[in-house]
C-alpha cells in the first residue's frame, strides 16, 4: 500500500480522528476527547495517513504494561486497503515488550473478530450488555504478546 504512513496523532489530527469515530461508532469520542488523549501519558493514538489525509486511527491505553485497544477504525471508503492491518502491525510492534493486549468488540461484529484473530487474539470472556445504542454483549479478546517473543 503505497503512500500509507502510520504515525502518532497530533493536535491537528483530532478533528479528522473524531470524524472517523463519528462515522464508525454509535457513541463516538469528541474532538476535545481526542485532544485530552493527546495530553494523557497513558494514551497512545496512532493515525493512518495517505497523501496527507487521515484515513484511520487506533487509540490505546498503556497502564503499567497492561495495554487496552480502545478503538481502531478506518474510513469506510478506505477499508480493505491495508490501513487496519498496518495499524495493528504497528501496535504489535510498539507494545511487543508488554505481556497482553486486550480489547472488547461487539458480539455481532464478525468481521472485526476475524480481523483480530488474524493477529493472535483469542476470546477470553464475554461482557453482558457492555455496549449501548444498541445494547449488545462485548466479546473480550486478548493477544498474548509475551508468547510472541
Amino acid at each position: 500500500m503505497s503512500g500509507l504512513i502510520i504515525r502518532d496523532m497530533t493536535y491537528d489530527d483530532c478533528a479528522a480522528v473524531a470524524e472517523i469515530d463519528r462515522s464508525t461508532f454509535s457513541i463516538p469520542f469528541s474532538e476535545e476527547g481526542y485532544r485530552r488523549e493527546a495530553d494523557d501519558p497513558k494514551a497512545v493514538t496512532l493515525v493512518a495517513e495517505r497523501d496527507g489525509v487521515i484515513i484511520g486511527y487506533a487509540n490505546l491505553w498503556n497502564i503499567s504494561g497492561d495495554v487496552t485497544l480502545n478503538n481502531i477504525a478506518v474510513k469506510e471508503s478506505e477499508r480493505s486497503n491495508g490501513a487496519g492491518t498496518r495499524l495493528m502491525e504497528e501496535i504489535l510492534s510498539r507494545f511487543a515488550d508488554c505481556e497482553f493486549l486486550t480489547l472488547e468488540v461487539r458480539r455481532s461484529n464478525e468481521g472485526a473478530i476475524r480481523f483480530y484473530r488474524r493477529f493472535g487474539f483469542v476470546q477470553v470472556g464475554l461482557r453482558k450488555n457492555f455496549y449501548d445504542k444498541p445494547v449488545e454483549d462485548a466479546v473480550l479478546m486478548t493477544a498474548d504478546l509475551g508468547a510472541r517473543r
